[in-house]
């Protein structure tokens, strides 16, 4: 190496490459000028890249030109290598030097910081040019983070994130990658969860989207749990004269108590805050270490404090009943929000995720709706921990085959456990589904907790591979030869496969053969009943081929006609198509539509009514609707199509796919539900029934009024889920007899005459129609229907 000047205490090419950053920075702080008119920003944008440096590789080579090997080592093999290490050396030297002097002159809120972004984004370019170490920039930012404060590391992330693809490309961040996580570590260790909570999440993103979705870096392997998050509350109850006065909102069980009305047995077992307040506080233990529920001493408390605890927060009243806010008073709030946010600034971000114990503001606290749903969640999650731990569900574990022995317990909970999460995971369901936005937010939180039980399956398999290695070009191309000579023809034919002949198109009888091409057959539909024979002459060949030629040729003639039989069916039959169960087999198509599903063509064309919208006809009483329906459906022929439901259960006898219901697996029921093309849906005894818009559609195609039969219930739904329709309620006799033994409908409702007699119609259904018998009712029904825009009249019998 050079010898030391005197003059100058450093190695001379340190010093010239120093110059050489120096000048860089120079010129990335000068293309960054103009683009700084946000003071925020502090010049971490733009990026300076490789085309805004004039020859910049060329620049850096030259300044590192007198940097040779020493005489021993000429003669070296490895002198290339060790070349290229004391030129790294030189960089790094000159760059930490830089830096140092950077880092201790400037603050980070000094619009000169961004001298020390350029020289990140300068070292960035000379490692892609392969002239520096490539774990140099991160050791740099390692050290400007530990030795900043918090408020300050924000400022690096934002530089961080806005260069994240750039400094952290496949190809070499893998080694080193130990850096950032260090680093990451380390900051994360500082922060406060309770403080720091956006602060935290944004380095967690950062750690996600820079290391592969598979690493293990982020699994917590060992399944270790949160123990040290506990819940302090008041063990003992402190005095009446001592307790705080607060106003509390009052639930419609204390209003109920107030009238002095007797209150019905369920609503004198709700227990009072004070008595629920020591057994829903120590439910936070058993959230956070859900092991000790294999106990069954903190099994039975923890299912007497849930229990309770679903049964207090079904008594206060959904966010719908909520009184709305006043414009003005909006208008104020927010004004002031603001006025606090500007005096704020800096702590924004703060926010304690602990919950406050205290006994005298514990009414006020499980009144609040976000903390119901928040308690409400950590007890699905617990319940399905449950679940996953029983007798039956570890059946599928064993088939692993590497297992993570850290989060695979011998122990299980029994079916008596299991039988009661499922109870009460229904009973929170349906608590949150009460309104709109509780659907909304349900789904949400359904969705989470069945993606994470896919994560959590495959923590223990031992976080097998989930990326796919690339195929071998040599594979590849013995793949892609094999296929072209399986699809070669052996044999030259006079037609290629599938061609129509073209021998009539040879002179016979003078323009006998340009007649030909005027014949109806040729530029017309053909009549769906013609495949049929042919269909049917297929099955049979396939049955006696006597060999694999003969029977291949008539699977692809029956292929090619059931293709061409159901392009010409979906023009007037496309409601068959849901009787197919077998694709071999398209008999629905052909068969005459029945009277039952409303599928006759006999109805005259000034029969239809101007309004062919959807109709909704529900009732109280769902005992007489279908007969209604079936009644008016065969009266007017040709003018409605019913529409049949979707369900998981399982058919009855005599009940026919397609005409009764769609029987359908819950894997696909589940799929028509979060894709948003049901209607509407309801759940009963683990039974799902939904009506879908596809089912809707296809007879509104067919020029037919769709009518849907509904309970009261799932016509709310639909209407809430804003589905247009004309809405109709039939009114159940007031001298008729309650049918005080009916058992529950196919669909879940609760059929008891004596209590639907009471119900009236709710104020969504546009007409109300009066029975006294079963005539009068179709009667008015059809000129409720007929008559198009008189949507608001009510019909009366008398």
């Amino acid at each position: 190496m050079p010898a030391l000047d005197i003059s100058n205490p450093g190695v001379s090419a340190i010093a010239d490459f120093g110059a050489l950053l120096n000048d860089l920075i120079d010129e990335a702080t000068t293309l960054k000028v103009p683009a700084q008119g946000n003071s925020h920003s502090l010049g971490i944008d733009p990026p300076v890249t490789k085309a805004d440096l004039d020859k910049i590789s060329t620049r850096v080579d030259s300044s590192l030109s007198h940097v040779t090997p020493s005489p021993s080592e000429q003669e070296d093999d490895s002198t290339k290598e060790q070349l290229k290490d004391r030129r790294w050396q030189v960089v790094e030297t000159a760059a930490r030097d830089l830096f140092g002097r950077l880092v201790t002159s400037t603050s980070i809120n000094n619009p000169d910081i961004t001298q020390i972004w350029n020289l990140f984004d300068i070292l960035t370019i000379i490692s892609d040019n392969g002239q520096c170490d490539p774990g140099l920039l991160f050791w740099l930012i390692e050290e400007l983070v530990e030795s900043k404060t918090i408020a300050e590391c924000r400022v690096i992330f934002d530089y961080l994130e806005s260069r994240r693809e750039r400094i952290t490309p496949e190809r070499t961040f893998k080694k080193w990658s130990l850096i950032v996580l260090r680093m990451c570590t380390e900051l994360l260790r500082r922060l406060s969860r309770a403080e720091d909570t956006a602060f935290c999440g944004r380095v967690f993103i950062f750690l996600f989207q820079s290391f592969p979705l598979g690493d293990r870096s982020s699994v917590n392997l060992r399944g270790e749990y949160h123990v040290e998050n506990v819940t302090n509350f008041e063990s003992a109850i402190d005095n009446e004269d001592s307790k705080m006065v607060v106003d509390t909102p009052q639930t419609g069980a204390s209003k109920e108590s107030t009238k002095g009305g007797t209150q019905n047995k369920e609503k004198e077992e709700v227990l009072s805050s004070d008595a629920l307040y020591p057994l829903f506080w120590p439910l936070q233990e058993m959230f956070s270490q859900p092991l000790k529920l294999f106990d069954q001493s903190c099994m039975q408390s923890f299912k007497r404090g849930i229990e309770e605890t679903v049964k207090k927060f079904a008594t206060y009243p959904s966010d719908e009943g909520l009184p709305a806010l006043n414009p003005s008073d909006e208008t104020k709030t927010s004004l002031k929000r603001k006025r606090e946010d500007e005096e704020k600034e800096g702590l924004l971000e703060a926010f304690n995720p602990k919950y406050l114990t205290s006994k005298d503001l514990f009414e006020l606290e499980i009144s609040d709706l976000t903390f119901r749903r928040h308690i409400m969640v950590q007890t699905l999650i617990t319940l399905n921990f449950i679940l996953s731990w029983t007798a039956e569900a570890k059946k599928k574990y064993d088939k692993l085959n590497v297992q993570n022995k850290s989060v695979l317990y011998a122990a299980e909970f029994n079916d008596d456990d299991a039988k009661w999460a499922k109870e009460i995971k229904i009973k929170i369901s349906d608590h949150m589904r009460k309104d709109t936005p509780g659907r909304i937010f349900y789904r949400m939180v359904d969705t989470v907790l069945a993606r994470d039980k896919n994560w959590v399956y495959w923590k223990m398999a031992s976080c097998p591979t989930i990326t796919r290695n690339p195929v071998n070009p040599q594979t590849y191309a013995d793949a892609q030869s094999s296929a072209q000579r399986s699809a070669t023809s052996k044999r030259l034919r006079p037609n290629p496969m599938g061609a129509v002949s073209l021998d009539f198109l040879q002179p016979v009888d003078g323009e006998e053969s340009l007649e030909k091409f005027k014949e109806p057959e040729r530029h017309r539909l053909p009549e769906l009943d013609s495949f049929k024979t042919g269909i049917a002459d297929d099955d049979f060949a396939i049955s006696m081929a006597s060999n694999d030629l003969n029977k291949a040729t008539a699977v692809a003639g029956k292929a090619s006609k059931s293709w061409r039989a159901l392009r010409v069916a979906g023009k007037s039959k496309l409601t068959s198509f849901d009787k197919i169960d077998d694709p071999q087999n398209i008999n629905p198509v052909f068969l005459a539509p029945s009277d039952e599903d409303g599928d006759d063509d006999n109805g005259e064309a000034e029969d239809l009514p101007d309004n062919r919208s959807p109709i909704i006809v529900s009732s109280s009483e769902q005992g007489n609707l279908p007969d209604i329906i079936g009644k008016l459906l065969s009266s007017h022929k040709g003018v409605f199509g019913k529409v049949v439901r979707h369900t998981t259960r399982e058919p009855n006898e005599g009940e026919v796919n397609g005409k009764d219901y769609y029987f359908v697996k819950a894997p696909e029921f589940n799929q028509l539900r979060d894709g948003d093309r049901l209607i509407e849906f309801t759940e009963a005894s683990d039974v799902s029934y939904g009506t879908s818009i596809k089912v809707v559609d296809a007879i509104a195609d067919n020029d037919k009024i769709p009518i849907i039969q509904l309970n009261v219930e799932a016509a709310q739904f639909a209407k809430d889920m804003g589905y247009q329709a004309r809405y109709i309620f039939i009114s159940p006799s007031q001298n008729q007899p309650a049918d005080t033994d009916m058992d529950t409908t196919a669909d879940g409702s609760a059929d008891n005459a004596e209590e639907c007699a009471k119900i009236k119609a709710p104020e969504f259904f546009n007409t109300t129609i009066n029975l006294e018998d079963v005539d009068q009712a179709v009667g008015s029904l059809w000129e409720f229907i007929s008559k198009a825009g008189e949507q608001e009249e009510t019909y009366d019998s008398a």
